[in-house]
């Protein structure tokens, strides 16, 4: 034990200054990772990890242990996954950070996530979404009536970002409203808002959370993801019951998303009367400096009118809901992206990358 105390003691300077180079480069996500040869240290940086030191074995277990106590997470159980938080002072900052932890062939894997507030963008003005994007999510914000609005995309391409920045609009417009978040895990503290962390694998669960909270009489509600066909209809019927609901959910088009909750068992009509709309998100890094710098939203949003609701209620395949809402003024993601490339914002390569053409 006196020899681990030992080697934690002398990683202290390394996870120090692995947490100051963090900081500065405006990684979201510190990894350190086990190979045949010893540990792999790795930054993710608008999106994208980059390799930016190698250690020995017994180096990177050393920093790796270290984190473990900093996030009093029990360095003897080797064999199961673990989560903790690591508090650290950064500069003049203290940073509150979620430390994972599992076990694997060359030893443990953690990653370290970084407070959100560190890179992400608080306000609907600060996102740089596209107008058409930033009209509706104001409307959505100033409206008194109900109904569901889904954010859809690939895992980190920003739903959360553009779902704090809609809460804190509500919560400015109008402060006396109740607002209740259910996430997994909580990202960061929004002020006005019940924040909730859910365990979808444990006792507190989305289903059973959102039922508890429609009893706390909330007026706006935010739901991490929608996964299951349980959750949908709760959704669906808090959004039929008088509710503004927030929620993510797995799909790569509006029409992809209308059509999975007709998947989850959904009736058409009551897709068609409580669904408010759908966001649809990409993240794409910008162009700054010798490469790329930060990163901008290329997005769409599809409000539900006459037209989609129609088709939506005869039970419409993917290809006739897109052909329902793709008319008039409606700015498709690839058009989006774009116009970020036109305006040299970010580049043809960039907007690839992420499986948009440009058009």
């Amino acid at each position: 034990m006196d020899g681990d105390e030992g080697q934690w003691a002398d990683a202290r300077p390394e996870v120090d200054r692995i947490l100051a180079q963090a900081v500065g480069r405006r990684a979201s996500d510190v990894h350190l990772e086990p190979t045949a040869e010893g540990y792999e240290l790795r930054y993710r940086v608008d999106g994208l990890l980059d390799t930016v030191r190698r250690y020995d074995a017994a180096a990177g277990r050393g920093i790796v242990n270290r984190l473990m106590v900093m996030g009093q997470i029990l360095t003897y159980r080797i064999d199961v996954p673990q989560e903790g938080r690591v508090r650290a002072v950064v500069g003049q900052q203290v940073l509150d950070m979620r430390l994972a932890v599992i076990p694997s062939l060359h030893g443990m894997r953690a990653v370290l996530r970084l407070p959100a507030e560190l890179v992400q963008p608080r306000t609907l003005q600060e996102l740089g979404l596209p107008q058409p994007v930033m009209d509706g999510l104001l409307a959505y914000a100033r409206a008194d009536a109900a109904g569901m609005l889904i954010l859809t995309g690939p895992a980190g391409s920003g739903k959360t970002t553009t779902i704090y920045a809609l809460l804190a609009e509500i919560v400015e417009l109008s402060p006396g409203l109740s607002v209740i978040a259910l996430e997994d895990p909580v990202e960061r503290a929004l002020a006005g808002v019940t924040q909730i962390e859910v365990s979808p694998f444990g006792q507190l669960t989305y289903e059973k959370a959102l039922r508890s909270i429609l009893r706390q009489d909330p007026q706006v509600l935010m739901l991490g993801e929608i996964r299951d066909s349980a959750t949908a209809s709760l959704a669906v019927q808090a959004a039929l019951s008088g509710h503004r609901l927030i929620c993510t959910l797995h799909a790569g088009t509006p029409a992809g998303a209308i059509a999975r909750l007709a998947e989850m068992g959904l009736e058409p009509h009551q897709i068609s009367s409580a669904l408010w709309g759908v966001v649809n998100q990409r993240l794409l890094r910008r162009r700054g400096g010798d490469g790329y710098e930060g990163r901008v939203p290329a997005a769409e949003i599809v409000v539900v009118d006459d037209a989609l609701r129609s088709a939506i209620l005869r039970r419409a395949d993917v290809a006739e809901l897109r052909r329902a809402y793709a008319r008039g003024e409606y700015q498709s993601l690839a058009q989006s992206a774009a116009a970020l490339v036109r305006q040299g914002i970010t580049d043809e390569n960039e907007a690839r990358r992420v499986g948009l053409l440009v058009v």
